[in-house]
């Protein structure tokens, strides 16, 4: 609107301001009353408008700091205010941080100021959609820098156990060399991520990534598709580079290799002990300087006795061995990891879903994920979908029915780690039972040490203290009070 505009609202105009949703409108006549109360002022102000119609603005509002309405200032110098903040509290109590602009209203003949109109919105919008903006910024800065067919760095891992932690420095000393890396774990744990995440904080992080998955080929099609084929190999056969070739001076990554067949896990073997192999069909050697990271779904002293991996070539493999361990295994991750899917998951779909309700999280942390990392963050992407579009809260009925029956009536004892019959010792069946109270605990209360060391009936520095002990460690995506 420009500086010297001067406008005019009959009373149908104002009826269709009443139905905006999205901003907050407000409009007063020349005493001061409201006219008009939009649906965004009745979310935002949490009034109704049959509660406000009428009333003079500082019966429905009072102002910090001294500030006198705005709306009564444009109302008597006749000058608009433009993008300013607001401090208010609204007769409910309720205290609103805003940013607004109020405009006057004239008469028809443009001379005598009718009323004036306010139109705000609640300021943690603003902050909301600059975090989305950041938040967009970094996942183009992402995308261009990795053009290499990745989508993960180290950065990206999450978590605070020890074990998560443990697997990160490994992953940060294995992008410093050039040798073979074996990754193993369940499925969901994280493979490709830790594979992905390495090739990015190496020196070859400019080169292509390339995958594939050796459950998820034909045997048969296998081999031309690691090493090409030539013109003839076989009917319909042409020269063709395979991902070897593909992944020249990069990283070459062998999913479920434990699912390849034993022959052609000869030729990659031979591939790490001299650097060569041949395309299908052809005589001449060709070289590769690729790395090879190769994941496992199972403990690869199990594949090796199940004939499933050669042992001579797990050896060249295994240079550097990380080890994902379960998500049930490291339950103070479950809760910071479903925080952090949800601000991802929710800003990408346009909500502003910041937690998770009590009850929620003790489903969550209970739950002990079969599917892993994967697994949960279907969960979370699937109840931010069923989720209100004005709610900012995760509530237990948008989980999984069969997530909260299996968790129903779990008490702390029910794990196998809390069996007389267990091969450990008292001490430490005793340390692994006082960490899962605390983290439950602390995953209860938002890792707010005070009111969890008040749930457990212990003093502040009491638990700080078993915490170090038990190499628990304060969560980065909470506050601590």
């Amino acid at each position: 609107m420009k500086k010297n505009k001067k406008f005019y609202l009959d009373l149908d105009t104002i009826k269709i301001f009443e139905k905006v949703e999205d901003i907050s409108i407000n409009i007063l006549d020349s005493g001061g009353r409201f006219v008009g109360f939009s649906k965004g002022s009745e979310i935002l102000d949490a009034m109704k408008r049959e509660d406000v119609i009428g009333k003079h603005v500082l019966e429905v509002y009072k102002f910090y700091d001294g500030e006198v309405s705005p709306a009564l200032r444009v109302l008597k110098n006749g000058e608009p205010l433009k993008d300013f903040n607001i401090r208010y509290m609204n007769a409910n109590g309720k205290h609103i941080d805003a940013v607004s602009c109020v405009y006057p209203i004239f008469d028809k003949t443009g001379k005598e100021i009718v009323g004036s109109m306010c139109i705000y919105r609640d300021k943690s919008d603003f902050i909301y959609l600059s975090k989305k903006l950041e938040q967009l910024e970094e996942k183009l800065r992402k995308q261009e820098k990795k053009s290499n067919g990745t989508r993960y760095q180290i950065s990206d891992i999450s978590g605070v156990s020890e074990s998560i932690r443990d697997c990160t420095q490994q992953a940060e000393l294995a992008a410093s060399l050039s040798a073979p890396v074996l990754i193993y774990g369940e499925t969901g744990t994280g493979k490709e991520v830790f594979a992905q995440s390495i090739h990015n904080a190496s020196s070859r992080s400019s080169a292509p990534f390339v995958a594939i998955n050796c459950s998820a080929i034909p045997e048969a099609l296998l081999e031309s598709t690691l090493f090409g084929t030539v013109k003839g190999a076989y009917t319909g056969a042409s020269d063709t580079k395979g991902l070897f070739e593909a992944a020249e001076n990069g990283t070459v990554f062998l999913d479920e290799i434990n699912s390849m067949d034993l022959m052609l896990q000869s030729k990659i073997l031979r591939i790490l002990e001299t650097g060569t192999y041949r395309r299908v069909g052809s005589t001449k050697e060709l070289t590769t300087n690729a790395q090879i990271i190769s994941a496992m779904n199972e403990h690869p002293q199990a594949a090796i006795e199940r004939g499933r991996v050669r042992s001579d070539l797990y050896y060249r493999l295994a240079t550097l061995t990380i080890a994902l361990p379960p998500l049930r295994e490291r339950r103070e991750d479950i809760i910071p990891l479903a925080l952090s899917f949800l601000n991802s998951e929710s800003a990408a779909m346009g909500k502003k879903l910041y937690d998770f309700s009590k009850d929620s999280r003790t489903f969550l942390f209970n739950y002990d994920w079969p599917g892993n990392v994967r697994e949960l963050k279907h969960v979370i992407v699937r109840a931010i979908l069923l989720s209100p579009y004005n709610s900012n809260v995760i509530t237990s009925d948008l989980l999984p029915m069969d997530l909260k029956k299996s968790t129903a009536g779990r008490t702390l004892l029910d794990n196998e780690a809390w069996s007389p019959a267990s091969p450990h010792s008292l001490k430490s069946l005793t340390e692994a039972f006082e960490r899962k109270v605390i983290l439950q605990a602390l995953s209860t209360h938002n890792y707010n040490i005070t009111k969890s060391a008040e749930s457990l009936g212990m003093v502040r520095q009491s638990l700080q203290y078993k915490m170090r002990t038990l190499g628990i460690k304060n969560s980065r995506y909470h506050f601590e009070d």
